[in-house]
């Protein structure tokens, strides 16, 4: 497998290459940690890690340049390890994964974590990059994987794919709320909160992701307070001010980060998840964010943006409201409604039912089923192949 990035950040590559671990292959995860780390050996899920982080002067050169040469150190360690597969994941791995699939006669799997030809980057040099990458190398793989059904059938049409893509959600695979490893903290408690509403944002924080409308949301809220669980940086700075602006700030709050693993039993303390991207580009419209999934995991009703992809998913299981994301009385009115829904049996029952369909044990046998077909093994166990 290849990665652009530190594989600690990506919990995608992590189920994967511990999926396909236990399934009996031999993984390795060839990725880019801080410039100057050493990070190898055995991964704590049991797959194996190769870094290939710059080192020395290396790391010091021009943007273009540094990334050039990481792109074929990650090819040239993927070759050594002489894999029956290669597993690029995202566009930037395309071409390195391409040329080390070439050179040891391996079959080429590119993994879309996102549609990439429908970000906006910042510059337009980049985005024809990605879109030339794309061009020159996606027909040549072997299997194509994406996370939404939208993204599978634009992947298929733009570049006249035989197979359609292997639809792989972003499904959590974390302990239950009941089945974390330490006891979570009384985010109630700690909050203030009390026995008021508590609404949960999870991850990042960023610009077209809705976290402006979701504090003037929240002003028409009466009572109800949000808590932006892991959102850091510059951007969160801004939302704390912006806060104070609409005069929420008693009713919002910041918190860090938490392990993966607790992460469930944190989100499960509140009410209502939410997940506000914005149509802005057309990754956006297609997208299936991590967050749904893990505030499913959690037993929270959602409030999403009324985007194709989000809005199917919430409508199919009945879990949550769709809303306009531009709009903060919109907003408003999908918290208030999730909010009164409370412990609604029904409601609960749907939850829990959506939380076991959307499982990623459910969900990874695609993946083991794909690898099956592609390295000619029987299903379980599989040995002796190496991806």
């Amino acid at each position: 497998m290849l990665l652009h990035k530190n594989v600690e950040h990506d919990a995608r590559v992590r189920r994967e290459a511990r999926a396909l671990h236990l399934a009996g292959y031999e993984v390795v995860v060839v990725h880019l940690p801080p410039a100057g780390s050493s990070v190898a050996g055995a991964a704590a899920d049991g797959y194996e890690l190769r870094s290939a982080a710059s080192t020395g002067l290396a790391g010091r050169l021009p943007g273009t340049l540094r990334r050039s040469l990481a792109a074929a150190r990650l090819a040239r360690l993927a070759a050594a390890e002489r894999p029956d597969v290669v597993h690029a994941h995202d566009a930037a791995m395309l071409a390195p994964g391409w040329l080390a699939a070439r050179r040891v006669a391996a079959k080429l799997v590119y993994d879309s974590h996102e549609l990439a030809t429908g970000v906006p980057y910042r510059s337009p040099a980049w985005a024809a990059l990605v879109a030339a990458v794309e061009r020159a190398f996606v027909s040549s793989a072997d299997a194509v994987i994406t996370v939404s059904d939208g993204i599978a059938e634009h992947l298929q049409s733009k570049y006249l794919l035989a197979e359609r893509p292997v639809v792989l959600r972003n499904v959590p695979d974390l302990p239950p709320p009941q089945e974390s490893p330490a006891p979570p903290a009384d985010l109630r408690r700690e909050l203030g909160v009390d026995g008021a509403p508590l609404i949960v944002h999870h991850g990042a924080v960023a610009k077209d992701r809705g976290g402006e409308n979701l504090l003037r949301a929240l002003a028409q809220v009466d009572q109800a307070h949000l808590l932006f669980l892991g959102a850091n940086g510059p951007y969160a700075v801004g939302l704390e001010e912006l806060s104070r602006r609409l005069k929420v700030a008693p009713r919002t709050h910041f918190e860090a980060p938490v392990p993966l693993d607790q992460l469930l039993a944190h989100a499960a303390q509140a009410d209502v998840g939410v997940s506000l991207l914005e149509p802005s580009c057309e990754n956006h419209r297609l997208a299936l964010p991590n967050k749904v999934f893990e505030y499913v995991a959690a037993g929270l009703p959602v409030v999403v943006s009324d985007l194709p992809e989000l809005a199917a998913l919430v409508r199919l299981y009945e879990i949550g409201w769709t809303v306009d994301p531009r709009d903060p009385a919109s907003i408003a009115a999908g918290l208030r409604a999730a909010v009164g829904a409370g412990r609604n049996p029904a409601l609960r029952e749907r939850l829990a039912r959506a939380a076991q369909e959307l499982s990623w044990e459910r969900e990874r046998r695609r993946l083991l089923d794909l690898y099956a077909r592609l390295t000619g093994e029987s299903e379980t166990p599989l040995s002796g192949c190496r991806a």
